[in-house]
């Protein structure tokens, strides 16, 4: 398919996302006031081109049997390496250029573009959760929280502290953190909660990325 123009990819992204959420299809008059157009008729010349590039289509006469033809595939970054083991950095300053396709995941089915932008990924390097069927060369799927709070025990977390970070289920103990492998070969590790960032919170992983 053609590499579409900022406006028309856009439409695409916003119809896709609204498609998803309501199960129906937008008006002309709903498509052109959600992307501040003054005039329906720059909808249908875009929506024109997408057709003839094969993005979407729809019975003549009727924009609300319009179809995706080729969903985009969700896509979230991977960031670096976490340690299953020791501590490794993550997060590089340098600029992402590695991205996973999470869209058959059952988690991820049905949500929006837009939620994607909670998760992330990273590369684990160890074997601290192998208990947890988390290996060394996983991309493990995380979601960002605000509210370490809200982290029930036992969850496995991205934690970061010292400038570094270990992925480990996550206990609550007082005014400590407790950071639990899933290997009795590595030790526990106890830090003060408010030492400790929670980065991530694990909702899956994907094996076999080269």
């Amino acid at each position: 398919m053609l590499e579409l123009s900022p406006p028309k990819q856009k439409l695409l992204d916003w119809l896709e996302d609204y498609i998803d959420r309501y199960h129906a299809v937008p008006s002309y008059g709903e498509m052109a006031a959600a992307l501040g157009y003054k005039s329906k008729d720059t909808i249908r010349f875009h929506l024109t081109d997408l057709r003839a590039a094969g993005y979407v289509a729809w019975k003549e006469g009727s924009v609300k049997s319009l179809v995706i033809c080729k969903p985009r595939s969700r896509t979230i970054p991977i960031l670096g390496v976490i340690a299953a083991g020791g501590l490794v950095e993550t997060f590089p300053d340098s600029e992402i250029d590695e991205f996973v396709d999470i869209s058959t995941l059952p988690h991820f089915v049905g949500k929006r573009r837009t939620q994607m932008q909670e998760y992330f990924a990273l590369r684990v390097k160890g074997d601290s959760m192998i208990g947890a069927a988390i290996a060394d060369g996983d991309v493990v799927i995380l979601r960002k929280t605000s509210e370490p709070k809200s982290i029930q025990n036992g969850e496995i977390v991205a934690a970061r502290f010292e400038t570094q970070t270990t992925l480990k289920h996550l206990f609550w103990s007082g005014d400590q953190i407790i950071l639990q492998p899933a290997n009795p070969s590595y030790p526990v590790i106890e830090k003060r909660a408010e030492d400790v960032a929670i980065e991530g919170i694990f909702v899956g992983l994907v094996r076999g990325l080269v």
